[in-house]
């Protein structure tokens, strides 16, 4: 039965008690409730009391009709997990962009693809938007589709990954950017954040351009950031190594600007990556000790000294790789044991207890670093190991 909103409205306001998003009327009235489905005229919503009634599309805000949109879009283009390692993961189409407000005296301009809202301070436009936000529903599905079984989703209390963009480098750096980096993720703050000129974006004046090809470094790193935030809700439970190897690995994947990343001859992907790492043929990694041993304090203290970058990005995403491919029957079998086992666990000693397990599976570091070693030769990759110390102790960390 259809109730009018005004009704709905005015009696639902005193029963909701929690509740998932706020609903705004076209007069302005506000509701608290939960999404259930929608149709192309009308949208379901739960209350807390348990209430459902369904509401004309109408007769809501523009930015609910555009959150109605978008969870319609999603739900009909997410993929499931795979059960083998895909070969290609592409869009079949560019991803629907929806604006949900485009309001000049604020500077305030919010775009919506399926899984990604964009907030800018410049307006862009739809079809801009449509553009360069391939990359990020890409990023999205590849990370849905790896047999890792990695399930992203938003952040808590967030309906959907939020993306913001800033038209000017100094304000990108006050909001908390990093000095060259194409884009940043903060979990604290639950957005990555995005200067334009990373996307290719170029503004002049009013008029807005996109470049056909933007910088391949800026892609590979916003792919990097991208997959932190689809893996938002596993970090506290990940140790750092892998944390930024998984994000490494994705990186080093071939992605076209049409929205496709191909897995087709991963061993000459890997050994491009490890040269362009080393500089040169041989890349010298962290000892495995150490690296599977770091923790976030330390990583960071190395990354502030400058000269480890390059070292332990490339060691993580080298072993990363070794465990997804390379490792027992190369199906990534004991990785995602591994991710099993840690998403339920509830201490940090429950989750070592996983790496000795699942990972080591009782090899010593030295057994698992002559695999290593082994094992990424066949695939072309020459490489070596530092003795260990190159990161402070952990006592010497801040």
């Amino acid at each position: 039965m259809k109730i009018p909103l005004l009704v709905l409205l005015s009696a639902a306001l005193g029963l909701a008690q929690s509740a998932s998003r706020t609903w705004t009327s076209t007069d302005g009235r506000k509701i608290e409730a939960a999404f259930i489905s929608s149709t192309a005229e009308a949208v379901k919503i739960r209350l807390a009391n348990g209430s459902a009634f369904e509401v004309p599309l109408a007769r809501l805000s523009a930015e609910d009709q555009a959150f109605v949109k978008a969870q319609a879009t999603a739900a009909s283009t997410t993929g499931a997990a795979l059960k083998e390692w895909p070969r290609t993961i592409s869009l079949a189409d560019k991803p629907e962009v929806v604006i949900v407000r485009e309001d000049e005296a604020k500077k305030e301009f919010v775009y919506r693809s399926p899984h990604y809202e964009f907030v800018c301070d410049s307006k862009l436009g739809s079809n801009v938007v449509r553009e360069f936000g391939r990359m990020f529903e890409a990023t999205y599905e590849l990370n849905c589709q790896l047999p890792l079984d990695l399930k992203p989703s938003p952040e808590r209390l967030r309906e959907i990954f939020q993306a913001r963009l800033f038209t000017n480098k100094s304000d990108y750096m006050d909001a908390g950017g990093v000095e060259g980096s194409a884009g940043l993720y903060s979990r604290g703050g639950k957005a990555l954040m995005v200067p334009l000129n990373s996307l290719g974006v170029r503004l002049a004046g009013t008029r807005v351009t996109l470049e056909q090809n933007p910088n391949a470094q800026d892609n590979g790193t916003l792919i990097h950031e991208i997959t932190h935030q689809m893996m938002n809700h596993w970090l506290p439970m990940l140790p750092k190594w892998y944390i930024e190897g998984s994000a490494e690995y994705v990186e080093m994947l071939e992605y076209n600007s049409s929205g496709k990343f191909s897995l087709i001859g991963l061993n000459r992907q890997v050994k491009a990556y490890a040269e362009n790492m080393a500089g040169g043929k041989t890349f010298m990694m962290i000892d495995l000790e150490e690296l599977m041993g770091l923790d976030g304090g330390r990583w960071s203290a190395a990354l502030a000294r400058g000269g480890l970058a390059t070292e332990n990005y490339g060691s993580a995403g080298l072993l990363t790789y070794f465990f997804y491919h390379l490792d027992g029957k190369g199906d990534a079998a004991n990785m995602i044991a591994f991710l099993r086992e840690v998403e339920n666990a509830k201490t940090d000693a429950e989750s070592e207890a996983a790496v000795k397990k699942h990972l080591l599976r009782e090899r010593s570091f030295a057994q698992l670093a002559e695999e290593v070693k082994k094992a990424l030769r066949k695939e072309g990759v020459t490489l070596d190991f530092f003795p260990p110390g190159k990161n402070a102790p952990k006592s010497a960390a801040p």
